[in-house]
């Protein structure tokens, strides 16, 4: 029975007496019968002859929810409970299928105020104070729940599932040996029951040798298909807990004990997967799939392998194999639409991601994820709506959502934080495989040792950034290496940042143990992250916890809830320190702005036209350069309410595809614009894109997710930029700029002040011409382009971290003084 199937016969288990009028009684227990008889719709209508008579009798509304709910109507369920609930407050086994059916519906917070009404209505009721403790151990209430457990076997001793659960987590929490009396307890009451013996085994793997257990499972079982069941378990609770060796090992023996199952081996394939080891890992999926070629779920993982080769025609095919064998597989459907995304076959990726909500309607993070294609393609038709409904839903049900799906949309930092720290979760490695004693000096007597860990070390934003800091940082103070994961483009930009670097170290081919292993072996004091929660990041390598010091810094714009990350760098006025609350990190506030910048940056010389650019003469030029992804319809209302107040202005836009053209021509024609006056620049290398920003008038940033590399670059080529405060890191970035470059009246509160400058701005050239003078003057002395200055105060930085380390201090919020 599965954990649905148990909460459906919990919720059904009892049926609770309540007085009832006489006249009304043989209808009300023809009702019951036909409850407890399991024929829902005779009880329903009969119940219902019971509310006519009686209305607001709270066994029959109660029962009319527990008939919904097995009918797979839950919202429905909980109306009928409530409003048994109202009418008597104090019916405990209400209060009981009430949490039952909320946790069903993974309305977890709910779940539990409704179990704690039961179990402060019935103390010494054994049975709520069980489902009370598994309500809190999926929220990860863990000491709660313990107590909650250890409440019910004090009312009722012999239960061997709660002592299972115990001893599960025991087990979780590295208490081995708690574990096993907990569970041996259990096998005592009923030696039966299979589920304890493999948490028997897998307490014993946790704590001793894989060769006694085999050898008690040969003599616990008696065929061999059984013992290589039961190696298999045994090798997927070894991998879930990152021991990958052990666990090929241990598959290896289960296949050669049953030679004709293909589990072993498809396991061991995502074992090798874990270890780097690709081409075991292919062909442990071929000999798999050879015995067994119908399932599908294999060949979905043979097209994540395939994809993680860099082999993505190979990846779809494979999909589009799993999909063939079952086309209602919506993790295939996900993972083909992801793959297209990433070649930009947006059209059919957007399908694919539809199929997967399809197929998974209660996945919120399918939904986001088409969601978010949805913003890249400008697709905006009901996507208000469905983000709000979303997030309603990732609030309630605390589901495994990618971080920074949220970046983009109205989230909170709250929602933020939630998201990354249930990441974080799924990637944390095992307390046991964690360093925990480091080879590193702190700076003394030694230069700090600074890793910096990235994918972005080519042509990319983050470099474009960051290489002049990199080159500027006090050698005699500072030992930098980096660690490297990108590919190698053969760029200038390239060039430069490797050769910035005293130690440039390649990890791209080796697994997150291998590198985290390589950082601790290199004795570095400082590891900065670079990529958080961005496409090709590694966060894992971070929860092996390779450095003393670990720090958030640049790639994210956000709190990545990783408990093994001590400190982001921001500034005053993207993460205040009022804002502490929504980071796991502790707050590092640089003086001026958190982003650095390059002043050797290019600017093409090469003559460029308006009429090059497809831009009218004469016209005022709004532009917004943003990713498409930051668009959306409330900032298009009011860009295109400019376009409607200033005669003849254009607005000119950079989006990736036909589709996305489309679509906002669309969107403009229908909020009274001509879709002539949308003007889409074409992708230019970063010197000539650099230059065709003097051909605008006045950049116009987007909300809730600010421009970031793409202000700066507006404002290095000397385009100013008006930005509207948001609430979160990534939509308080422009406005930092902004007053590190010393255009603080170009940052506005809200949208309503937003626009009203930009219309300002546009009807007055004169007041224009005086902000682009600004620019030009304080782009050369303003602390945002001054290289220099930001080195040293990014230094101070670093060495306030070793201090307050050295000092044997816990991470601490703190400001660099200028």
């Amino acid at each position: 029975m599965n954990r649905k199937e148990r909460r459906r016969a919990q919720a059904t288990a009892s049926v609770a007496p309540h007085q009832i009028d006489p006249a009304i009684a043989a209808d009300y227990r023809e009702a019951v019968n036909y409850l407890q008889a399991g024929e829902w719709l005779k009880s329903e209508t009969a119940h219902r002859r019971v509310l006519a008579k009686a209305p607001g009798h709270p066994p029959t509304l109660h029962h009319l929810g527990l008939i919904a709910f097995k009918c797979n109507d839950g919202a429905r369920a909980v109306d009928y409970i409530r409003q048994s609930l109202a009418s008597d407050p104090k019916y405990h086994q209400a209060w009981l299928n009430l949490a039952i059916i909320l946790a069903d519906l993974k309305r977890s917070q709910e779940a539990i105020e409704a179990c704690k009404q039961c179990v402060g209505l019935q103390p010494e009721n054994s049975a709520a104070f069980e489902v009370l403790g598994n309500l809190l151990r999926v929220a990860e209430s863990n000491a709660e729940a313990i107590d909650a457990y250890l409440t019910s076997l004090r009312l009722k001793p012999e239960q061997p599932r709660v002592l299972a659960r115990l001893a599960e987590m025991m087990l979780q929490s590295g208490k081995c040996s708690e574990a096993l009396t907990y569970c041996r307890r259990a096998l005592v009451i009923d030696p039966s029951l299979d589920e304890l013996r493999r948490l028997e085994q897998r307490i014993l793997a946790a704590s001793g040798s894989i060769n006694e257990i085999e050898a008690t499972l040969s003599e616990q079982t008696k065929s061999p298909e059984e013992i290589a069941q039961n190696l298999n378990e045994l090798g997927d609770y070894l991998r879930t807990q990152w021991r990958y060796e052990e666990a090929i090992d241990v598959y290896s023996r289960a296949a050669l004990t049953d030679p004709s199952s293909a589990d072993a081996l498809l396991n061991m394939a995502l074992a090798f997967t874990s270890l780097g080891r690709k081409e075991e890992a292919l062909a442990s999926y071929q000999a798999g799939l050879a015995i067994d070629p119908d399932r599908a779920e294999a060949y979905a993982s043979v097209g994540n392998l395939l994809r993680g080769m860099g082999m993505a025609d190979g990846a779809i095919q494979a999909y589009e194999k799993a999909i063939d064998l079952n086309s209602t597989l919506a993790l295939a459907h996900y993972n083909l639409a992801v793959t297209l995304k990433e070649r930009e076959r947006y059209d059919e990726a957007l399908a694919a991601f539809s199929r997967s909500v399809e197929h998974a309607p209660d996945s919120v993070a399918n939904r986001f994820e088409r969601m978010n294609l949805r913003r890249v393609l400008c697709d905006w038709e009901g996507l208000d709506r469905e983000e709000a409904d979303c997030l309603d839903q990732f609030r309630q049900r605390k589901e495994l959502v990618a971080p920074f799906q949220l970046i983009s949309i109205p989230s909170t930092r709250a929602d933020q934080l939630q998201a990354g720290r249930k990441n974080a979760a799924t990637l944390s490695a095992p307390v046991a495989l964690r360093f925990t004693q480091h080879r590193n000096g702190l700076g003394v007597g030694q230069r700090i040792r600074v890793g910096f860990l990235s994918a972005d070390f080519f042509n990319h934003a983050t470099a474009m950034l960051l290489v002049e800091v990199l080159e500027n940082i006090d050698r005699s103070r500072f030992e930098l290496f980096g660690y490297c994961f990108s590919p190698d483009d053969g760029s200038d930009l390239r060039r430069r940042v490797v050769a910035a670097f005293d130690h440039y170290v390649p990890i791209g081919n080796m697994t997150d143990r291998n590198a985290a292993r390589a950082i601790h072996d290199d004795g570095i004091d400082i590891l900065v992250d670079l990529k958080g929660y961005t496409r090709d990041g590694r966060p894992e390598i971070l929860s092996y916890r390779p450095a003393p010091i670990q720090v958030n810094y640049l790639g994210y714009p956000g709190s990545m809830g990783m408990d093994g990350i001590d400190y982001i760098v921001a500034d005053p006025i993207v993460a205040p320190m009022a804002h502490q609350g929504d980071y796991s990190e502790r707050i590092v506030h640089l003086p001026d702005c958190y982003q650095p910048n390059d002043r050797k940056r290019t600017i093409s010389e090469l003559p460029v036209t308006r009429a090059d650019a497809g831009l009218p003469e004469d016209a005022f030029v709004f532009c917004s350069f943003n990713n498409s992804y930051k668009l959306n319809a409330t900032m298009f209302d009011v860009w295109m309410s400019l376009l409607r107040n200033v005669d003849g202005s254009v607005l000119w836009l950079l989006v990736p595809t036909a589709t996305c053209r489309e679509n906002l021509r669309r969107e403009a024609a229908q909020r009274g614009v001509d879709p002539d006056r949308l003007v889409f620049a074409s992708r230019k290398p970063i010197a000539e894109h650099l230059a065709r920003h003097r051909l605008a008038d006045l950049f116009l940033d987007a909300l809730p997710c600010n421009a970031h590399t793409t202000a700066s670059d507006a404002l290095w080529a000397g385009l100013p930029v008006i930005t509207a405060t948001g609430e979160t890191f990534s939509g308080r970035v422009a406005a930092s700029l902004l007053t590190a470059v010393g255009l603080p009246e170009l940052v506005t509160k809200n949208l309503d002040d937003y626009a009203e400058l930009a219309l300002a701005l546009a009807r007055d050239k004169s007041k224009l011409a005086d902000l682009n003078a600004k620019l030009s003057r304080q782009r050369e002395t303003a602390p945002l382009f001054d290289s220099m200055r930001y080195t040293k105060n990014f230094e101070r930085a670093l060495s306030m971290m070793c201090d307050i380390a050295r000092a044997g201090e816990p991470p601490r919020a703190f400001a660099v003084v200028d």
